[in-house]
């Protein structure tokens, strides 16, 4: 009776040992499967890129076209903030498999050989003045004309070669709020900033004396944003590419430029090549 216990005991032991690793492997396969999610690296750069929401708007309107374009093909986003010169960096070093910003972070740095980029939108780099400095405004063919002018630009910035080969008089600062505060308490003549970027701090920072500044037309440089991919992760870029052509089919591209821009500043400059190629295809 014993040995017949014994014996049913083992065999039933046997069975399940037997089917234990089909039973683990199932719930794997499916995490597997609807594991759909991605951390990608950017920097707080409002109202391009930030960790707080906007008030009827989002998150940044780079962030939330990189939202909506990963959503469209059924992949969330996470966001790590992490300074410029990190976020490069955790890319390269393969950290984050993409870094939500510019192309040309990578160029400054050296680091482009590394990299794939798919492109979202432009943003123009000007001059900010304080009209009391300027009453009659200011305008240059060549930025070497400014020389005379002390100008403050944030250190690491996509700008850094365009003024440097100008040999400009730069201060050079950590961050876009110390450079406004500069232009501010007029220690500086001329501030460069993003110009969606500065005027949302200026916003921020004087709500009663915006009036008070003024851009210079002419652009500084003009910097494409999008995502910086890892050379190795082709499968991501290419699903990322993809959910770019389903939003600007179904419109959610422009939705999300008009709530930040407007209708009437969405044109050809602010549109970097590859949108307008797939938005020709999309018409045609």
């Amino acid at each position: 009776m014993y040995k017949s216990l014994l014996t049913q005991i083992i065999a039933a032991s046997i069975t399940l040992f037997a089917i234990l690793p089909s039973i683990a492997a199932e719930p794997n396969k499916k995490a597997s499967e609807t594991d759909r999610s991605v951390r990608i690296s950017t920097i707080e750069y409002p109202p391009l890129f930030q960790s707080k929401e906007i008030p009827g708007k989002g998150y940044g309107v780079a962030s939330d076209l990189t939202v909506a374009a990963f959503k469209a093909v059924n992949i969330n986003v996470t966001f790590d903030y992490i300074p410029m010169a990190r976020s490069v960096i955790s890319v390269v070093t393969k950290r984050h498999p993409a870094n939500l910003g510019s192309i040309n972070w990578f160029i400054k740095d050296q680091k482009q050989q590394h990299v794939d980029v798919v492109n979202l939108f432009n943003i123009n780099f000007m001059l900010f003045y304080r009209k009391n400095r300027f009453p009659s405004g200011i305008s240059y063919e060549h930025l070497s004309e400014l020389q005379d002018f002390s100008i403050g630009n944030v250190r690491g910035s996509s700008t850094t070669p365009v003024v440097n080969n100008a040999n400009l008089n730069l201060r050079w600062i950590t961050a876009l709020e110390q450079n406004f505060k500069m232009l501010n308490a007029n220690r500086i003549d001329l501030a460069i900033g993003g110009e969606t970027a500065g005027w949302a701090l200026i916003k921020s920072l004087y709500p009663d004396t915006i009036d008070n500044f003024a851009v210079v037309k002419k652009p500084v440089h003009r910097v494409p944003i999008g995502l910086v991919f890892h050379k190795e992760q082709q499968k991501l870029r290419d699903q990322f590419n993809h959910g770019i052509d389903i939003i600007l089919d179904n419109g959610v591209y422009f939705e999300i430029l008009e709530r930040y821009y407007g209708k009437e500043r969405i044109n050809q400059d602010l549109l970097t090549k590859n949108i307008i190629d797939k938005q020709t295809v999309i018409n045609h």
